[in-house]
């Protein structure tokens, strides 16, 4: 009889004690080829186990090929002897310490939200509702488009909130703005020429240039792009943030808004990229439409995500397809695949559906408004003559400080362990006239703020 040698005071489970002790046997050659195994219910009153255990052990075997079942005979070792042969060395090779970014006290950075507001509690009540249903469904493969419920829900949000003109079928869900630009590579084809914001986003242009596309840096005026630039060159495409400008937190007015739609206008395939960055949030007057509800010669992708309004790991963005582009999608997109998880569609589908999303936006803003209004008053504190712009929406705001020596500012800035982050580093050519900083606040905590902005007031006075 074999020996097995069982302790239930481990976590390990007892049918896997039996497979790990009987595997080694046979590896080791204790148990030879053709060797006759116990039976099932043999093994089992002599373990004082149940039944079910040995042969849960069993098939466990049975199916990685330690043994084979005989009709009528029993179980009896397979020829393994092979393994038993097989001495090579593991070498344990010492693993490279994890690069961790350095850790600042006072960091101004615009990336991130204020995770300390996260619904965690209805997240993952709503996580555990779907997988207690045993949806065997949200394990299959999903639409390409992403599934049509959370399709709906988005376009519902995007009609009332933001004035988007849309229909389920022209959404596509990706996981990020680097996967939709993808996928509208795919779809514009090779010969693409675009005009993007100079000052820019920076991920948006290093993804733009690693899909190869054409790049034009427009220059930026207090409205926006610059148009009559644009028209200068062979760009079929404009990339806009009109909501709320990244870097320079410019709010693009209606006048400029339509001299863009001008001219995609006058070509059928002209389109204008409208990332909605930061547009959930406004403190001050009404919410401004998307250019995408002024639009009625359909020559605007409208681009938005959920990681700035719920938290950067929701990697589920969306655009809406102008519908010429959408049936184009439609035809050459099945061979793709959602990147976004069924599962994560389905919680956002709920969290959007069931009004979690509107109650935990409107506390968000209020959060973010005061610490946008305390950011503000802060940095006045420090001299009224210190200029501020970009202000009133967003995660970030525009400062321009009275110094002559900008090195030596975020020298002494970053040794008292305060960041803050030039706008000349968002220039893809050329630099401002007079250097100015982006301050963001969402994801610091108002102590830090205000510590971090007297410390930027000794920098400056400091004799």
């Amino acid at each position: 009889m074999l020996i097995v040698a069982l302790d239930t005071s481990k976590k390990e489970p007892l049918y896997e004690q039996i497979y790990n002790s009987i595997k080694e046997e046979i590896i080791t050659g204790v148990l030879p080829f053709g060797a006759r195994l116990p039976s099932a219910r043999r093994l089992s009153k002599h373990l004082d186990v149940s039944r079910n255990t040995v042969d849960t052990a069993y098939a466990q075997l049975c199916a990685e090929g330690y043994i084979e079942s005989k009709p009528k005979r029993g179980f009896f070792v397979c020829q393994v002897e092979e393994l038993a042969e097989l001495h090579i060395p593991v070498k344990i090779e010492e693993e490279e310490e994890e690069i961790r970014p350095e850790k600042i006290p006072y960091d101004f950075s615009s990336a991130g939200v204020d995770m300390e507001q996260f619904p965690y509690h209805i997240w993952r009540k709503l996580l555990k509702e779907i997988m207690i249903n045993d949806n065997s469904e949200l394990f299959q493969k999903g639409n390409f488009q992403g599934d049509l419920e959370l399709r709906k829900a988005i376009m519902y949000y995007l009609r009332q909130s933001r004035g988007v003109h849309v229909h389920a079928s022209q959404i596509v869900v990706a996981a990020g703005m680097e996967n939709l630009l993808f996928l509208l590579r795919q779809i514009l084809g090779e010969k693409v020429s675009i005009g993007i914001e100079n000052p820019v986003y920076k991920n948006a242009y290093e993804i733009l240039k690693e899909l190869d596309f054409k790049i034009h840096p427009i220059s930026m005026d207090e409205s926006g792009m610059c148009v009559e630039q644009l028209q200068k060159t062979d760009a079929n495409l404009a990339y806009v943030t009109p909501a709320h400008q990244y870097p320079t937190g410019v709010i693009m007015p209606i006048g400029r808004r339509s001299q863009l739609l001008g001219w995609a206008k006058k070509d059928p395939d002209h389109y204008i990229i409208e990332d909605d960055y930061d547009s959930e949030f406004r403190y001050h007057g009404k919410p401004i439409p998307a250019m995408q509800g002024l639009d009625d010669g359909e020559n605007v992708i409208y681009m938005g995500t959920f990681s700035k309004a719920i938290a950067p790991a929701i990697r589920a963005s969306y655009m809406v397809l102008p519908k010429k582009l959408a049936k184009r999608y439609q035809q050459i997109g099945q061979t793709f695949s959602c990147a976004v998880s069924r599962i994560d569609q389905k919680v956002l589908t709920l969290f959007l559906t069931e009004g979690h999303f509107e109650r935990h936006l409107n506390r968000m803003r209020n959060i973010y408004k005061e610490k946008h209004d305390l950011l503000i008053k802060e940095i006045k504190k420090l001299n009224s003559d210190i200029q501020i712009y970009g202000h009133g929406a967003g995660a970030h705001i525009i400062v321009r400080f009275p110094v002559s020596d900008q090195k030596e500012f975020q020298k002494k800035l970053r040794q008292k362990g305060v960041m803050i982050y030039p706008l000349s580093w968002y220039y893809i050519e050329g630099k401002p006239l007079k250097e100015e900083y982006i301050l963001g606040f969402t994801r610091m905590k108002k102590e830090d703020m205000i510590r971090g902005i007297e410390i930027i007031g000794e920098v400056l006075y400091s004799k």
